[in-house]
């Protein structure tokens, strides 16, 4: 796993490792600026002209003036840019000014308009915590407009570490060189728009800096063949797992069929279909393979409805609520009886709506003994919390955890960037995808392969994480086909056969 660090857990690995570990500051600093020379040098391969550093008063303006003499000892040429006063830099910053005033280098407080090859963003770290005003502001605004290859040192100026939001203005970093471990600010939108190509660049701080506070967040980049489940070759379609998917209703009947063939493809033996009486016929014509168990009204289900129910619940090895259900009486109950098991259960679409609107099987949920998997996109956990959309979308991730906590499950935030996490747990994010993802019937998709995971004994967690990351890499085979057109949920599923 690639880890994902917060500004204060990135300060108490960094302080950890100067004071108990023993490497200095200046250490640091020069192995952070030997990482970025390293980068500067590959961008001038391609390029002719000289390299702009502009450098603030902090620790990453000195890791930008240690970088101006690496380059001055190649023989490349090099003008720095100083901007802030010098009484109020950084201890190791001012040792570097002292060095660049013995290589006798004029430090200039402003940026000239002329033509560089490169421009290297070292004006504020991952520290900056309120919006850029002044000088600064017109720093990063004339870096943008100078239209070099700009390679940002640890993150983009002007982007917040922990959230990837823009304070004020940011860099338009072509690459960004991120030292020791990846920031969370980078993988957040809009952080990725600025940060360009990221490199981690390993400095000296390593994860025995961590001193037992592991980061709170991650990500993976394993290649996706090895995320799925381990099959018997003397296995059977029971073995392989038992699905029952309470799925579609009138004019949703597409969401049934997405999410029980994406089930299929993702390795369930058997899927069990629970549908309105009404598109019976339609799911048995499209998906032939899948068993069905039907009902006659959405007004609620008859006892015999219910019996039959509740003995393919025991059948299966895991149930599934949700996707293009519908709002009523009849998926009300299927939810409800699912609830009351104590089989693997995973709730998706109009299940979490039916949830959102019933205080009494919110309670049943947080009660329930069997583990569950949560699937809100987030004007979902928007109701789920009983929050305005605006409140969700400016706290994704913690909105997704606080969902967690609330109700005592696995949560799966779907957005740009989607977030899995349980309580008590690392949170993983998922940077696998791509646009072409946002289409109709995607979370029905989705869901199926969460749920054939599961189905197939993967443990619950896992299979939310491997879930998602699979799902992102068929998009990315997917768009990768479409050379450039758009993609359909199908288009996903067939996708699944290639990872």
């Amino acid at each position: 796993m690639d880890y994902l660090v917060t500004q204060e857990e990135m300060r108490a690995y960094d302080i950890y490792t100067i004071e108990h570990i023993g490497i200095p500051a200046l250490v640091l600093m020069e192995r952070a600026a030997l990482a970025v020379a390293r980068r500067v040098e590959c961008a001038l391969q391609d390029r002719k002209g000289k390299v702009l550093c502009v450098c603030g008063s902090g620790n990453n303006g000195g890791d930008g003036l240690a970088l101006a003499r690496l380059l001055l000892d190649k023989g490349i040429a090099v003008q720095t840019v100083f901007l802030g006063e010098r009484d109020r830099a950084s201890k190791e910053t001012a040792c570097q000014l002292s060095i660049l005033q013995k290589y006798e280098v004029t430090l200039l407080n402003e940026i000239p308009h002329e033509e560089y090859a490169v421009v290297v963003d070292a004006i504020f770290g991952t520290g900056l915590s309120r919006e850029v005003t002044g000088i600064f502001l017109k720093a990063i605004e004339t870096i943008n407009e100078l239209g070099a290859y700009t390679i940002s040192v640890d993150i983009p100026s002007g982007l917040d570490g922990d959230t990837g939001k823009v304070l004020g203005a940011a860099v338009e970093a072509d690459e960004t060189v991120t030292l020791a471990f990846a920031k969370r600010g980078l993988y957040l939108y809009p952080g990725p728009y600025y940060a360009g190509k990221i490199q981690v660049a390993d400095i000296g701080i390593t994860r025995k800096s961590f001193n037992g506070r592991i980061p709170g967040m991650y990500t993976r980049k394993d290649a996706p063949a090895m995320l799925w489940p381990k099959r018997r070759p003397d296995g059977n379609k029971g073995t392989f797992g038992k699905l029952l998917l309470a799925a579609g209703s009138e004019g949703m009947t597409g969401a049934a069929l997405l999410a029980g063939e994406s089930a299929y493809r993702a390795g369930a033996g058997m899927v069990k279909l629970v549908v309105p009486e009404s598109i019976k016929g339609t799911v048995q014509e499209k998906l032939p393979e899948a068993l069905l168990l039907s009902y006659s009204k959405s007004m609620g289900l008859a006892d015999k409805e219910e019996t039959a129910f509740l003995e393919s619940c025991e059948w299966a090895n895991t149930l599934a609520v949700g996707p293009g259900l519908s709002v009523c009486e009849s998926g009300r109950r299927l939810l409800e009886l699912a609830l009351q098991t104590t089989k693997p259960l995973l709730i998706d679409a109009d299940g979490l709506n039916i949830l959102a609107k019933d205080e009494s099987l919110k309670q049943i949920l947080k009660r329930r003994q069997g583990r569950t998997i949560l699937t809100p996109h987030m004007g979902e956990l928007a109701r789920l919390l009983g929050k305005s959309l605006a409140e969700i979308t400016d706290t994704e991730a913690e909105s997704t955890y606080r969902a967690a906590e609330e109700f005592r499950c696995i949560v799966v935030g779907k957005s740009a960037r989607s977030y899995v996490c349980e309580p008590g747990g690392a949170m993983f994010l998922n940077i696998a995808g791509n646009d072409k993802l946002a289409t109709a019937g995607s979370g029905d998709t989705l869901f199926g392969i969460l749920a054939a995971l599961t189905a197939q004994g993967m443990d619950m967690r896992d299979a939310a994480e491997a879930g998602v990351y699979l799902h992102a890499c068929a998009g990315d085979v997917a768009a990768k086909m479409a050379k450039g057109a758009g993609i359909t949920a199908s288009d996903i599923i067939k996708s699944l056969s290639v990872l």
